[in-house]
């Protein structure tokens, strides 16, 4: 398995590109999972209007894939209102890749727990890539920082996919952030990476590469 984490819908860019390529082709098949939104989208209507070929988020989202050949027609879409477990399975079968977006990463796992497919992705053995709340997801444990829609820091359980490390997702060296790394190598891991807007993790097999501007930081060497 190959999982990617990143920041930003720019994984396509120059800082990523040639590292990323060697993992996507216009031969394979991407499944969109845009389960992180928030209640701004309430029903089938909405969800059209955020990420149909029309929609709001849609070009964002398949730009980075259609750099890398991969034509709109082998983009498949989970649709949170009218798809269900049996097509979601079928669906996973017939993918290559699945993308996970950004937004709300708690919201995000409970609609995978009430659609009953958490066990069929975590068997999942292509290649998994996720951008903001979408990387954050693909941890075990993972940790929200205090920001515009979450006022509280906190710990959350996420997919079982990735149990070395933890992640700061938009990370810019605010001291807010900071402190809460402290915070989380005190507690929980050895290491978190910060990952910046133009920033991103791939763990293949189990071997970690940064890609782009991506700082490491652990117990014995925090910040400086």
């Amino acid at each position: 398995m190959v999982n990617m984490l990143f920041s930003q819908y720019n994984f396509h860019k120059k800082w990523a590109k040639d590292t990323v390529r060697k993992y996507l082709n216009d031969k394979q098949k991407v499944l969109v999972i845009p389960f992180s939104f928030n209640n701004k989208i309430q029903n089938d209507g909405d969800w059209q209007k955020a990420y149909s070929k029309s929609g709001k988020y849609y070009q964002n989202i398949v730009q980075p894939f259609n750099d890398f050949g991969i034509k709109d027609e082998n983009i498949d879409w989970l649709n949170y209102f009218a798809d269900t477990k049996e097509t979601t399975v079928e669906k996973l079968k017939n993918s290559d890749v699945i993308f996970f977006t950004g937004g709300l990463p708690d919201r995000m796992m409970d609609r995978l727990q009430k659609f009953d497919i958490i066990d069929e992705i975590e068997r999942f053995h292509g290649i998994v890539i996720g951008v903001s709340a979408g990387a954050l997801i693909q941890l075990a444990d993972y940790h929200i920082s205090p920001d515009d829609d979450y006022k509280y820091f906190s710990y959350n359980k996420g997919l079982n996919f990735i149990n070395d490390f933890f992640i700061e997702v938009h990370y810019d060296e605010s001291e807010l952030q900071n402190r809460y790394i402290e915070k989380v190598l005190k507690e929980k891991t050895n290491c978190v990476y910060g990952i910046t807007d133009k920033g991103g993790i791939i763990v293949d097999q189990g071997n970690v590469t940064l890609v782009g501007d991506t700082r490491k930081f652990t117990k014995e060497k925090v910040f400086g």
